[in-house]
């Protein structure tokens, strides 16, 4: 399944894609409103991320423009926090739901799992069925007559391809739309070799009905399943030995408690998070220079607009990665920043309180960020 990310924080971004890939989605990220707004109307997604505070159109107008054009994707709005504005000025803009970047991973995966079943075709139940074979998006297991079938992500993400659109034919192109990101540069024999791979993975595992049609001329669509009765009878059982490899196979399954603390994912994970908390001193450079203007009297629209931009970032970003206070703090550096809100004298004292204040709590201990140790949690 391929989402669409469209964040302006290159942090949040990278992390929230990290998060994303490592359970099996295509994932397109763009920091500009009106840039994914031609992302998302160009391009077939299953889903949309997107923020509300973006460059050039912000995320409230994207979505409005999407569902007057006759977008039907569903969309799932990322707020600094449970602003009741924002959700408010999001589902009445065609939102489908919304979900604070302070919340934990397994939460945003649950809402995207469950946007996902709504807005495709399978039935609502979240585990998705053909005959005998389970596929359970949750717990990212695929058994077949209850026995455990491995799959490598490209191949996970065929099957869930066709279980949600039992009636779809997709072309080549489709299913490379679907399932690659666009930095990706897969050819179409590129397909054909995945769907020969996945009918081999499920044969090996005793499943003798080939699960996929071809189409010829049009591409492949999921076949009407069997009765289970009869899948049943033709099941084909597999030895002890055949077992045992299989078992083998499922050993290196990165969630194992002997591979998890090694897993490339989390690994990845920490190093966008380490990389955050370096660019916090940037960003506070940014906060900080626009105090010593306001000291010197050396105070600019065009200096206060820039700080009130790292306040934006910081909210979102802090929020992300576990920093909920200093977030809150962050967001109230932003309001006071706003454009419209004119200059008194009391502005300049505020903002160095609120600064103060956020550096004190980016001073205080903190433990594992939230989001890094959450998105890698056994589910």
């Amino acid at each position: 399944m391929k989402i669409l990310l469209i964040e302006d924080d290159d942090y949040t971004s990278e992390l929230l894609s990290e998060i994303l890939s490592a359970h099996h989605y295509a994932v397109d990220t763009i920091a500009d409103g009106a840039a994914g707004l031609e992302m998302a109307a160009r391009w077939d997604y299953d889903l949309i991320l997107l923020d509300i505070m973006l460059p050039t159109l912000d995320g409230i107008e994207v979505c409005r423009r999407l569902r007057a054009c006759g977008c039907r994707t569903p969309v799932l709005m990322l707020t600094a926090k449970d602003a009741n504005e924002d959700v408010i000025a999001g589902l009445d803009a065609g939102a489908d739901d919304y979900v604070a970047k302070s919340c934990e991973s397994s939460q945003l995966l649950a809402r995207v799992r469950a946007l996902l079943r709504r807005g495709g075709n399978a039935a609502s139940s979240p585990v998705l069925t053909w005959g005998l074979l389970c596929f359970d998006p949750a717990s990212a297991h695929v058994t077949y007559n209850q026995e455990e079938v491995p799959l490598r992500p490209k191949e996970y993400c065929l099957l869930e391809l066709f279980l949600r659109h039992p009636q779809r034919v997709f072309s080549r192109s489709a299913i490379i739309e679907h399932l690659w990101a666009i930095e990706e540069t897969p050819v179409e024999g590129s397909v054909t070799n995945l769907i020969k791979d996945l009918r081999q993975r499920l044969k090996s595992v005793g499943m003798v009905d080939d699960f996929i049609e071809t189409v010829y001329g049009l591409g492949y669509r999921l076949k009407v399943a069997p009765e289970d009765q009869q899948m049943q009878d033709r099941t084909v059982r597999r030895g002890d030995a055949d077992r045992m490899a299989l078992e083998s196979v499922l050993a290196g399954n990165w969630e194992d408690d002997q591979n998890f603390e090694e897993h490339p994912g989390r690994i990845a994970i920490q190093r966008i998070a380490e990389r955050f908390q370096i660019s916090l001193e940037q960003r506070m450079a940014a906060l900080e220079a626009l105090e010593r203007s306001f000291q010197s009297g050396n105070f600019s629209l065009r200096s206060q607009e820039a700080a009130r931009i790292q306040a934006h970032k910081l909210a979102g970003g802090l929020g992300t990665f576990g920093y909920g206070k200093a977030s809150e703090i962050a967001e109230s550096i932003e309001c006071l920043l706003q454009p419209q809100v004119k200059q008194k004298p009391q502005l300049a004292n505020r903002f160095s309180q609120l600064l103060a204040k956020l550096k004190q709590e980016l001073a205080s201990p903190q433990s594992e960020l939230s989001i890094a140790k959450s998105s890698t949690a056994r589910r």
